[in-house]
This record gives structure tokens, C-alpha cells and sequence, in this order.
């Protein structure tokens, strides 16, 4: 009986060590990713449903600090960090808002986030040079679970594969990732004069 008892609690001790690991490694990864003077990321895109599922679409991020500039689908997120320019290329017009929490896509913000009311688990895979996280929140108010696969070698994001609360789901696949290469602060601002034939809707 006290041999049973003492193997449960050893069963109990080393899921509590496992999941502590796993949240270790999370914020090892996210404190690498903010290290960075800088990133530059190409990334393929693809969106689903239990219906329909999206082509992949090839997309751009570039991030510096709070500021940050998104291409994809034929539109760009443009943020210094308290201003958000949303740029639709084909209809030439670009929506004017100050960042707020419902619309901050920041990067760093959605990376910080993970940091807490978060559980984080370790899950198999297949492939030996990646790591394999399941993030999920403690109340399940913005996604359902996200998939996090990191390399081991330098704790670079590999690929992100979300899960929906209605069930859609939304994957992203680093296809290259780099980094302190001092990107200018103008990328992080819309500038009218440049673009004098785009219609401008200020929204704040």
C-alpha cells in the first residue's frame, strides 16, 4: 500500500516538474524573442474550417520593440506602436486608429500575453529538432489552444498553429526568420506624401 501510495506521488511530482518545464521553456523562448533589437519574418499562411480551407498565402512581418508592419492578402497593419494604419492596397485607402486592446496585434504585446493565464504542456513530435508546446488559456476567452514548435537549436518560432473558439483554425510557417538587422523607424509609419492617391479615413 505505502509502495502504491509512494509511486502516485512520484507520478504527481514529475507531471508537476513536467508541466513547470514546459512553462520554462515558453518563457525562455519569449525572452529570446524580445532580446532581439529587431525581426524580419517570411511566413506562409493558411486559414481553415470544418467547410472550407483557405489557399496558403505568403505574408511579411517585420517587428521593432511595439512597432510592428504586417503584409498579407493584400493589406498592411502599419504600427509605431500607438498609432495603427490599416492599408488596403486594392481599394487605395488606409483606416486611421490609435491602438488600444482590442486592435493591438503587436507581436510583442500577443508574446507577453502568453506569459501568463496560460497552462503550457510539452507534446510529441515527430521531428527531433523541434519542440512541440500546447498553450491553452486558464479560461478559454480567446482561443481554444494554440500548437507552438520551437527549435531546440536557437529557440527560433518554427511554426504557430491556432485553434479557434468557433472552431477555425489559423497556421503559420516561419519560412525564414531574421534578426538585428536595424530596421529603419520610418517602415513603422504611413506617410501620406508617399501615397497621395490613397484615400485616408481617420478613425480616432
Amino acid at each position: 500500500m505505502k509502495k502504491t501510495i509512494l509511486i502516485i506521488i512520484g507520478i504527481l511530482l514529475s507531471i508537476n516538474v513536467y508541466a513547470q518545464s514546459a512553462k520554462d521553456f515558453l518563457n525562455k523562448v519569449i525572452d529570446k524573442n524580445k532580446s532581439y533589437n529587431d525581426i524580419s519574418v517570411i511566413f506562409n499562411y493558411r486559414y481553415g474550417t470544418k467547410e472550407e480551407v483557405s489557399n496558403e498565402m505568403k505574408g511579411f512581418a517585420y517587428m521593432k520593440g511595439e512597432a510592428y508592419l504586417l503584409k498579407i492578402d493584400g493589406q498592411e497593419m502599419i504600427s509605431d506602436g500607438s498609432t495603427l494604419w490599416t492599408y488596403l492596397i486594392d481599394e487605395q485607402e488606409v483606416m486611421i486608429s490609435d491602438v488600444n486592446e482590442d486592435n493591438n496585434n503587436s507581436p510583442l504585446a500577443i508574446i507577453n500575453s502568453f506569459s501568463e493565464n496560460v497552462n503550457v504542456r510539452f507534446e510529441h513530435c515527430s521531428d527531433a529538432d523541434l519542440t512541440h508546446l500546447l498553450i491553452t488559456e486558464n479560461e478559454a476567452t480567446t482561443f481554444k489552444s494554440i500548437s507552438l514548435y520551437v527549435k531546440n537549436k536557437d529557440l527560433k518560432i518554427h511554426e504557430i498553429d491556432i485553434n479557434n473558439l468557433d472552431d477555425s483554425y489559423l497556421m503559420y510557417s516561419i519560412e525564414s526568420f531574421h534578426t538585428n538587422q536595424n530596421l529603419p523607424d520610418s517602415m513603422f509609419f504611413f506617410d501620406e506624401k508617399i501615397h497621395p492617391n490613397v484615400e485616408v479615413i481617420d478613425m480616432r
